[in-house]
């Protein structure tokens, strides 16, 4: 079962993770709930990876809810389920989901290359602290992940910085420049990807 995990990571805030081993053919024979979806919305993706990645994220969605929910999505293009504030990120071979019934949430994920690097100058604050590939990427992925939390704002990555240190093992603290607001966001850091996350405090 492709399902990395599922677990509750604050109360009333469930993350998931899918690593997508499978091909869209497969997941179409493994369920006529698939089947169905399928016809109805993601045939309307003309690319293979797209449709992989839809099929992916309801996969995840519906053992997250032992419910088959639906998934639609407001006119800046945010995610909205019935019952739940939820949060979609996926990247080469892996899907993550973020739900709640109460909080507001957030997740990214980004696989691990060099490539950011190149790129580093684009999101990263001349104030900020990020040398190596593995601190770049957590810098990236956070940003992004906050940019979805304060989505009415449209933050910049500029907009936002990174504090140099957390009390907390795997935690940033990243500061929203436009409101003064800190937000905390979690993170995991692999040789195959990036994760964050962060939701509403209590």
């Amino acid at each position: 079962m492709p399902v990395v995990y599922i677990k509750e990571v604050a109360p009333d805030v469930k993350l998931g993770l899918w690593k997508m081993e499978e091909t869209v053919l497969q997941f179409l024979s493994d369920s006529s709930d698939m089947s169905k979806l399928f016809d109805v919305e993601i045939s309307a993706y003309k690319s293979e990876v797209r449709r992989l990645e839809k099929l992916a994220v309801y996969s995840l969605l519906w053992k997250m809810t032992n419910s088959k929910i639906r998934i639609s999505h407001n006119d800046n293009g945010k995610p909205i389920v019935d019952g739940y504030n939820i949060s979609i990120s996926h990247t080469r071979g892996f899907a993550s989901v973020i739900l709640s019934k109460s909080k507001n949430v957030a997740v990214d994920i980004e696989y691990y290359s060099d490539r950011v690097a190149r790129i580093a100058d684009k999101f990263i604050r001349k104030d900020e602290i990020a040398k190596d590939v593995g601190s770049q990427l957590i810098n990236w992925s956070a940003k992004e992940t906050v940019y979805k939390y304060f989505s009415e704002q449209d933050l910049q990555y500029f907009d936002m910085k990174l504090m140099p240190n957390a009390e907390i093992e795997n935690t940033k603290q990243v500061q929203n420049l436009k409101t003064n607001d800190y937000q905390d966001v979690y993170y995991e850091l692999n040789n195959e990807y990036v994760l964050t996350y962060t939701y509403d405090r209590d």
